[in-house]
């Protein structure tokens, strides 16, 4: 039974070698074949390359995440990915194309994502705003050494509050986050879903 199938939950379907193979359209034609939609999550402006396939895909939305305002700070947290302007540029076509449009502000770094800055500039091209905060399980994850080095080299002041807020979700600073944005979807009649 046809029904809708996620990509780009754990990895990018648009990748750059997406542009040489076309795997991901090939996935899509043959969902599209089959009656299926597609919900797709990426970062890339390659998917616009699909739009005539999604319009023939009832149901099917796209997303694009984005977490930093500032494209010098962006570059630094992701070098290898297109800039925000080429995302929501993208987003623009899609919902201009009657494409069901969303975006993930996530994650957001404590002091240095602006989340009502980034609300602004999506606002209206994205049906659907998720906001998730950084959020980390242990000191010795990954993700954490990770984020942890790039805070120690460009904002070392930030590393200590890091350490307190990244592993408690009821931390002030995300209590405060989650009220000014109920406040702003209240006020602005924002589709916005809190996670932080």
């Amino acid at each position: 039974m046809p029904q809708t199938v996620y990509l780009g939950m754990n990895t990018d379907p648009y990748q750059p070698c997406e542009k040489i193979y076309q795997q991901t359209r090939k996935a899509l034609e043959l969902l599209a074949h089959r009656g299926f939609s597609a919900c797709i999550l990426t970062k890339s402006d390659l998917v616009s390359r699909d739009v005539e396939l999604l319009k023939r895909m009832p149901g099917s939305s796209v997303g694009f995440s984005i977490a930093f305002q500032d494209e010098a700070v962006r570059q630094i947290f992701e070098p290898k990915a297109p800039p925000n302007e080429k995302r929501i540029n993208t987003m623009k076509k899609l919902k201009k194309a009657g494409i069901e449009t969303y975006t993930l502000i996530t994650p957001v770094m404590p002091f240095i994502t602006n989340v009502n800055k980034l609300i602004e500039k999506v606002a209206s091209y994205a049906d659907t705003i998720w906001i998730y905060g950084l959020s980390m399980e242990s000191k010795k994850d990954k993700n954490w050494e990770n984020i942890k080095d790039i805070l120690n080299q460009r904002f070392p002041d930030l590393v200590e509050k890091y350490q307190e807020i990244a592993f408690s979700s009821s931390h002030p600073y995300w209590v405060e986050i989650r009220l000014k944005l109920e406040k702003l979807q209240r006020q602005r009649n924002l589709n916005l879903e809190i996670k932080v």
